[in-house]
């Protein structure tokens, strides 16, 4: 497996545990950790996103 593929495949795997872990604090009520799981999550998956579109730039310079 090619190194960005291994990249994007361990940023989902954070963001679903991530997603999960919302869920769970949802379903308990801490209304708190939801947000705060739902704003790392996807801080995390825009920036595995963006390095993966932008691998061949990255370390150039």
């Amino acid at each position: 497996m090619e190194t960005r593929h291994a990249v994007l495949s361990l940023v989902a795997v954070v963001t679903l545990v991530m997603a999960a872990r919302a869920v769970i604090a949802g379903i308990a009520g801490e209304i708190g950790t939801v947000g705060r799981q739902l704003a790392v999550g996807g801080i995390v998956l825009a920036f595995g996103v963006a390095l993966y579109r932008n691998w061949e730039s990255v370390g150039k310079g």
